[in-house]
């Protein structure tokens, strides 16, 4: 009961990460706590309850709001890491 009250809570209050892609050339990612690692080969980007990583060629990031972050180029990957987990 109570895991299921915080997983609605966490949907009314968009604590979530959500993924937005254009094409291969722009992800919008939301709900970013960081950004650990930035080149123009990959982005390393802290949500709540995990890691992103992004790979590509001749990625910028563009942050379009505090919570918001914006990233274009080649994209070729994106990898989910649980936070914490290694």
């Amino acid at each position: 009961m109570l895991y299921r009250a915080k997983e609605i809570g966490r949907n009314v209050l968009h604590y979530d990460t959500h993924l937005e892609m254009c094409s291969n050339r722009t992800v919008c990612i939301e709900n970013c706590k960081k950004i650990q690692e930035y080149n123009d080969i990959r982005i390393v980007v802290q949500t709540g309850e995990l890691v992103l990583e992004v790979w590509g060629d001749q990625l910028k990031a563009d942050i379009r709001t505090p919570e918001c972050l914006m990233i274009h180029g080649r994209i070729q990957s994106i990898t989910f890491t649980p936070k914490g987990t290694k």
